[in-house]
This record gives structure tokens, sequence and C-alpha cells, in this order.
């Protein structure tokens, strides 16, 4: 029996139910009585694990998802190794996360999401490595507060903006104070800009015309 195996598949052959060996890209011809091919894709594939609440060290549970990057490294490891190398993996990397988030104040947990991510990549190799896969990339997606937390921020927010503009305000009229004062100051030094002013706002300007003769 031939079977071909493209250039993304490796197979993990058997004979009689002994491993026997990998065969790469290319046609094969095997017994199709005691002989038995396992492929395997070794392209890279993306997991996106469910989001889970995570209790934080200050107690609050927070909502965290990451994104693993993997292949399968060893195509005979991840036939051998699990009955579901891919449930393994998942497993490995939603306890990592915990680990990672439970080390951490709630406050921390978005600023040093990079921080966690390599944390997880570091706690899953181990594990990737005895299934035959390698993690080439961990990020963390999404990180979500309890809806009182989200709250508060934004409240925060509203204050920090009001607290802004009524600052603000103070100064535009610090300004106009100031701007009084110096004139109040002018004019006690100087008398005589006083009256001058009034002429300015008391002068009319009158155009003599001439009467239409008829």
């Amino acid at each position: 029996m031939k079977h071909t195996l493209f250039p993304w598949e490796r197979g993990v052959r058997f004979d009689r139910g002994v491993l026997v060996g990998e065969l790469g890209p290319g046609q094969h011809r095997l017994s199709w009585r005691r002989s038995r091919l396992h492929r395997v894709d070794i392209r890279p594939r993306t997991m996106t694990p469910a989001a889970q609440d995570v209790p934080t060290s200050d107690g609050v549970l927070v909502r965290v998802t990451v994104v693993v990057r993997w292949a399968v490294s060893s195509a005979t490891k991840f036939v051998v190794e699990s009955a579901a190398p891919e449930d393994e993996l998942y497993t490995a990397v939603q306890l990592a996360l915990r680990g990672a988030v439970l080390t951490r104040a709630h406050s921390a947990v978005h600023a040093e999401r990079d921080a966690i991510a390599s944390e997880v990549l570091a706690a899953v190799a181990a594990r990737a490595g005895e299934l035959g896969v390698t993690v080439s990339d961990v990020a963390v997606r999404d990180v979500v507060m309890p809806g009182e937390l989200r709250r508060a921020a934004l409240a925060e927010l509203v204050a920090a903006s009001e607290g802004r503009a009524a600052l603000e305000r103070a100064r535009g009229e610090t300004a106009a104070l100031r701007s009084l004062l110096n004139a109040a100051r002018l004019a006690e030094e100087h008398p005589a800009l006083l009256e001058l002013r009034a002429l300015q706002a008391a002068s009319t300007v009158v155009v003599d015309r001439p009467a239409r003769r008829s």
C-alpha cells in the first residue's frame, strides 16, 4: 500500500504494534497487513484557551485570556506520549497562567502582561517537550477586571478630568485677577491714565455733512 506524505506532514510507523520510526515527506510503500501509519501535521498553529477567573494575591478574581503559538517538534512523541497531547498542552497552559496571576496584585496584572506571558512560556516548556511540542510564543490577550473595579476606575478617570477642568478655570480666574491688579497699580501710579481712558470711552465722532441744495 502506498502512502504519500506532504511537506507539512510526518508519519509515525508501527509494524505489528511495534514503533519503527518516522517517515518524512514523499511516497512510501507499506504492508497493509502489518504496518500502520499515524500522520502528524507539523505546521505551526494557535491555541486560545478559554478565559478563566483567577484569584490575585489580594483576593480579586481577574479574567485572563492568553494566545499560544505552538507546533509539533517530534511526531513520535506527539503520537506515543499522550492520547490527547493538545488537551495536555491546554491544561499545562491554564495551570501556568493561574500560577503567574496568583503571585500578583490585581493592579499589576494588566501592567505586567508581558512578564506573565514569559512566565507561562517558561512554565509549559518542559511539559510541551515531553509531548513532542515546541511553544514558540505566549501572549496575554485580555485582562478583565470585575465590574465594581471597572466602575471605580471610570469614576477615577471622570474625577481626574473634572479636576483638570477646575484647575484650568482657576488659572483663568487668577490671570484675570492679576490683570485687574496690574491695571489698578497703573491707575494709582498714573492718575492721568484714568482721565485719558474716560475721554476715550466718552468721545464721539461728529461728521459734518453739507446740506443739500434744492
